[in-house]
């Protein structure tokens, strides 16, 4: 009986060490997820604040060199203030995302498309670009629109170079801003475009949670209500002052709340930076069904730690799989998404970097009428069969991803001439017109396709999506439906 009962107490003995020693490396293991979980969150914020300031950047340079090619035309007239350049700025603005356009003469004096002069001399901007310099200036209010808006204004030169006057076109920065964040994490964010004085030019976001508004001073008001510690204000404030990207995180003064992440990025235009702040619970909640499997498991562990091990072992083996699949993917279509895409291209261009590839912008001509006529559940029909077309028409191993909305992209490895691109783009061009689909009605629909080609037109996934944008951007500006190649 002694020999059992010391034989049972070695046995309990070895299994509550064994036990302590599995529940001590589950909680190992937690701190460390949770460690992990909040990196990540912090990569995925910071990098999207990355890619949207390069969009933004990006956005512009496409407004400035639509604005160039206009001054080209309008320098070749006789008299700046030409019927003819008054009808072309009334059209820039009925047709584009210019809020309203105006011709400005040297002296100051700007006509505007609706009819109004008015003088700008005593303006930066103005005194900028009639010194030859394209320009952007300082948030300016709407008052029609209680918009916030800029001012981007190019020189005009006659055909002896010398600058006879400037096209200056207005654009809603706070609409753009609320372009790129507003598919992050369910709107729970921020964004806002700060000065370097902390002025607010640009706000989307909550007021009443945040406590900011447009013309609001930034740093004033972390100080007062936002940001607990005044050394991370002071870390932001010096960050935004030698325009240097960085992400900080901040326990809020607001009771009950927890910390929040603030990340920012300089925009690359008059000391501007774009921000994004987000609660870390809302960064952190694609994760938070971790947090709910803690207490399964060190529960059924006690109960059965052999199965339990088990169990961990294939769940968190389905669990990547599943992960991985998801996040490569794009539920919708099936095709890669933005963000893979990406990653895939970045790792073929730089393992192949002396071959060949193309890249291929797609985006569906008109998909806002479909979505406004038919509806967005014909409109998610669309895209779906859109993307079994691309399965269709290009090969097995070419990178197929869904980038935008209505925009797809395409890496057409190891081709040998752009010419190659452009017999596929134009196979393409022709089975989307021909496609039916029946949702439509009798309707068709068509794309718009800009190529640009790797290494001659970058070397990296955004250099190429730039020139192929600007190709797309070209075709759709060339009447839609068609093909243009990017040439640098």
């Amino acid at each position: 009986m002694k020999k059992n009962q010391t034989q049972i107490k070695k046995y309990a003995a070895v299994i509550s060490i064994f036990l302590a020693a599995v529940i001590v490396g589950l909680f190992v293991f937690f701190f460390c997820i949770k460690r992990s979980v909040e990196q990540r969150s912090k990569n995925t914020m910071r990098n999207n604040v990355v890619r949207q300031s390069e969009h933004l950047r990006t956005i512009l340079d496409i407004q400035y060199d639509y604005l160039n090619g206009l001054t080209e035309e309008i320098g070749k007239t006789d008299h700046l203030l030409a019927k003819k350049n008054m009808d072309l700025i009334k059209s820039i603005t009925k047709h584009t995302d210019f809020g309203g356009t105006a011709l400005i003469e040297p002296n100051g004096d700007a006509h505007y498309d609706n009819g109004l002069i008015k003088n700008l001399s005593h303006r930066r901007y103005f005194k900028e670009v009639i010194s030859g310099k394209r320009t952007l200036s300082d948030p300016l209010d709407s008052s029609i629109s209680g918009s916030t808006r800029v001012v981007l204004g190019v020189p005009i030169y006659n055909s002896k170079h010398k600058v006879i006057g400037a096209l200056g076109g207005s654009y809603d920065v706070t609409a753009l801003s609320r372009m790129l964040f507003e598919d992050l994490f369910n709107g729970q964010g921020c964004s806002m475009i700060i000065a370097q004085n902390g002025e607010i030019i640009a706000f989307e976001g909550d007021t009443s949670y945040w406590n900011l508004d447009y013309r609001d001073n930034f740093y004033k008001c972390c100080c007062k209500w936002i940001i607990k510690d005044k050394v991370t204000v002071k870390k932001i404030k010096q960050d935004f002052k030698e325009g240097k990207e960085n992400l900080v995180t901040a326990d809020s003064k607001k009771e009950g709340t927890r910390r929040h992440y603030f990340a920012y990025m300089p925009m690359g235009a008059n000391g501007w930076m774009l921000c994004y702040a987000l609660p870390e619970q809302a960064a952190q909640q694609s994760y938070n069904f971790i947090e709910d499997y803690e207490i399964s498991f060190m529960i059924v562990f006690i109960v059965l730690v052999t199965l339990l091990i088990l169990y961990i072992v294939y769940e968190n083996h389905t669990r990547n799989k599943e992960l991985l699949k998801y996040a490569q993917t794009d539920a919708l279509t099936g095709l890669y998404n933005k963000e893979t895409t990406e990653q895939l291209t970045d790792e073929l261009l730089s393992e192949d970097e002396n071959k060949s590839h193309a890249f291929l912008i797609l985006d569906v001509d008109c998909f806002k009428q479909i979505n406004d006529i038919y509806g967005h559940a014909v409109g998610d029909i669309v895209l779906q069969k859109f993307g079994k077309l691309l399965k269709g028409t290009f090969r097995e191993g070419d990178i197929l991803g869904r980038i935008g909305g209505d925009e797809f992209g395409v890496i057409m490895k190891n081709i040998q001439t752009k010419d190659i691109a452009m017999k596929k783009a134009g196979e393409l061009l022709a089975k989307t017109q021909a496609y039916r689909i029946d949702e439509l009605k009798g309707n068709n629909i068509s794309i718009s396709i800009g190529i640009s080609t790797a290494p001659q037109d970058g070397d990296c996934y955004m250099d190429l999506y730039k020139r192929a944008d600007q190709a797309l951007y070209q075709a759709k500006r060339s009447g839609k439906a068609r093909v243009c190649n990017y040439f640098s």
